[in-house]
């Protein structure tokens, strides 16, 4: 080797090095440009968690008069008169999932009204589809509770794509890794200008590479999943000035906490520094309650961290608080944990594109002008379920005080009858010796106050109860007058519009929630045309496109209102049967004057017939068991009487050679089946 060749060799290494040191120098800035983003998050958290401590308090008291326990030092007897109404309302808010309500939109034109009418049915049965597999309803029970119960109920919804590694593919990969390996082996041994250059081939190898690189993950499946957030779990910008803006937000976080064994698996990258992360632990639950006066915000959580009363022996029990931040600016989320300064997942943005950046809905029946957060119908009613417990408490006392009593003159009989007397409990016989007293000289009756009904009465306290919460007399008490059944329906009528406020908002976010699904289903990464062909039907169309302003041109997602609250009324189903014959009449008098096939006036009375059994509400009935269906269709084999041929007219018989050159002039005929050629006559 030269000396100008061990020079360049040194200089290689010094530029290696100095390289090598550039890159360690700038990994080391990032980091700590990380731990600075990843400690401000931290420091915002922590300032907006202070700044809303008194509603997470809030939610506190309110579970706590929802577990009939609203103070015991201070009632002996607590009514779970909240509890009963949040059960009920729930009932009649969502006790079903919402039937989806697909249309064509006004902007598809009459040049695509037919496909969008097509894919308007598609949707309908695929976001039913979607919402049944994602369990909706066993979302939507907790998160209706909460709003009903602590003011404000929140759930989340996110598309989740399984995948997996096509063997076949990740073979194809290997063998082109090897033969690039190989000819990187053949170039070093290739004498200099003798050999033709392998660039060429290696540059092909090396793009089959990347596109195999690509599609080596194969779709298992596409789902919706759905989970529901407590209310004190999430957290919103202070900026925000009141939390039903919350799309608006310039940042939204949910907490949450996950098994340290968990968070491992799911962040094996950073499983040695989650060992350092703060611990927390599931709160266990006590039989005792604390004065109504020492609740703090933590008494809303559901983990703590360890202390007197909770489990930390075991390693198992313990949890890392996770917190998914969603960034409305950078449209992207990242998750960092309390106590480490990096991040678990850095910032990425979401695979499913929609027209609302956050996944997470909100519902809150009463909202009070210039407050940031809702009120709830327990604080609403707070101090009228005080006023009830303290009546039933005081009623209590006065029956313990009024038990009847006989006082005895204690110096007309010896210390030891006393004695027996003041022992003796209630209707014991006890022997006394009265020394031929008159009983009725020594032991007389003691006076007590009488119950007055009327001083410990609650029909007032219930009736306004009931005015606020929206509950009817016949849901919540006994009835003690008979009603008729005009003044029933009255009453029911008044419970649905005191209640309507509460359904009509809960039918906003449900509406939100289809179009939300719809455009996770229909965006490149949602359902293939396979899937959804497995859910709809082979008649099911389908498009995919990350065009959001392309689905709101085609079709309007919305839901029918009142659809998830209980069926209708007697009332309700009795307009029905007036209305019926009439659109039957008016079904087959349009389909007359349109001259509709009849096929088409079968399928417009068979909805009719699925809708009326629908208005029941009897889930056990299935309409179509009951519709007659068409008979089934056979082959039609050409040459079978009345098999219809091309243009409308029956085919002619396989061996009329003369019927099938009338059908088709231009076919070729073999030999054997063309007609004989006239004789001419001899000359």
């Amino acid at each position: 080797m030269t000396p100008d060749t061990n020079e360049f060799a040194f200089a290689d290494a010094l530029d290696a090095d100095a390289m090598a040191e550039q890159e360690r120098a700038a990994e080391a800035e990032r980091i700590l440009q990380e731990e600075a983003d990843v400690a401000a998050w931290h420091k915002r958290i922590e300032f907006a968690r202070e700044f809303d401590k008194d509603a997470r308090k809030g939610y506190a008291r309110d579970r706590r008069y929802c577990r009939g326990s609203s103070d015991p030092q201070v009632f002996d007897v607590s009514v779970p008169i909240a509890a009963t109404y949040v059960n009920i309302l729930t009932g009649f808010l969502y006790a079903r999932n919402p039937e989806t309500s697909v249309q064509p939109a006004d902007s598809a034109g009459s040049s695509r009204t037919e496909d969008a009418k097509m894919l308007s049915r598609t949707l309908e049965i695929v976001i039913d589809s979607l919402w049944k597999k994602g369990r909706l309803k066993a979302v939507a029970d907790p998160f209706v509770r909460s709003g009903l119960s602590v003011g404000v109920g929140w759930f989340k919804a996110a598309w989740h794509r399984e995948t997996d590694r096509d063997p076949a593919t990740d073979q194809q990969i290997g063998t082109l890794r090897a033969q690039i390996a190989a000819l990187g082996d053949t170039e070093r041994q290739l004498a200099e200008g003798d050999a033709p250059n392998p660039d060429e081939l290696r540059a092909m190898y090396e793009q089959q590479m990347a596109s195999l690189e690509q599609g080596v993950e194969t779709v298992i499946s596409s789902a919706l999943v759905l989970d529901f957030v407590r209310a004190e779990d999430m957290q919103s910008a202070v900026s925000l000035p009141c939390l039903r803006d919350y799309v608006n937000s310039p940042w939204n976080a949910q907490r949450i906490f996950m098994p340290l064994a968990d968070a491992k698996a799911a962040y094996p990258e950073h499983a040695e520094r989650l060992g350092s992360a703060t611990k927390f632990y599931n709160v266990r639950p006590t039989d005792t309650e604390k004065d109504a006066g020492k609740i703090t915000d933590s008494d809303a959580d559901a983990y703590s961290t360890g202390s007197a009363g909770q489990s930390t022996a075991s390693g198992d029990e313990a949890c890392v608080c996770l917190w998914e931040i969603w960034n409305l600016k950078t449209r992207q989320f990242a998750t960092i944990a309390v106590g480490l300064k990096r991040y678990l997942r850095e910032w990425v943005t979401p695979d499913q594109a929609s027209s609302r950046f956050y996944p997470f809905f909100q519902w809150a029946p009463l909202w009070v002008d210039g407050r940031r957060h809702s009120q709830s119908l327990v604080d609403r009613s707070r101090e009228l379920l005080d006023e009830y417990d303290r009546i039933r408490t005081n009623y209590r006392e006065h029956r313990r005080r009024s038990i009847p009593k006989l006082g005895f003159d204690a110096g007309a009989v010896d210390p030891d009858e006393a004695n027996k007397m003041k022992a003796g409990g209630i209707g014991e016989m006890i022997p006394l010796n009265l020394n031929g007293a008159s009983p009725n000289t020594v032991v007389f009756p003691i006076q007590y106050n009488q119950i007055d009904p009327a001083l410990y009465d609650t029909s007032t306290i219930r009736s306004e109860l009931e005015l606020i919460w929206g509950i009817q007399e016949a849901l919540s008490s006994t009835i003690t007058v008979a009603k008729t059944a005009t003044e029933a329906d009255i009453q029911q009528q008044g419970t649905e519009s005191r209640i309507g406020y509460a359904r009509d908002t809960l039918d906003e976010v449900l509406s939100d929630f289809a179009q939300y699904t719809a455009e996770l289903a229909m965006s490149p990464n949602g359902l293939t045309q396979d899937d959804v062909v497995n859910i709809a039907g082979p008649e099911a169309f389908w498009i995919n496109t990350d065009q959001l302003s392309l689905i709101e041109a085609l079709v309007t997602v919305d839901i029918r209102a009142g659809s998830s609250g209980k069926p209708a009324t007697a009332v309700k189903q009795q307009q029905w049967s007036v209305l019926l014959p009439q659109l039957q009449q008016a079904v087959l008098q349009i389909g007359q004057m349109r001259q509709s096939t009849p096929q088409d006036i079968a399928d417009k009375l068979e909805q009719l017939v699925v809708e009326t059994i629908k208005r029941t509400g009897d889930t056990s009935i299935d309409p179509y068991s009951i519709i007659p269906q068409l008979p089934p269709q056979l082959p039609m084999v050409p040459g079978m009487p009345g098999a219809p041929g091309p243009g409308g007219l029956p085919l002619p018989a396989a061996n009329d050679p003369a019927a099938l050159a009338m059908q088709d002039p231009g076919m070729q005929l073999p030999p054997e089946m063309l007609p004989p050629e006239p004789e001419l006559p001899a000359a």
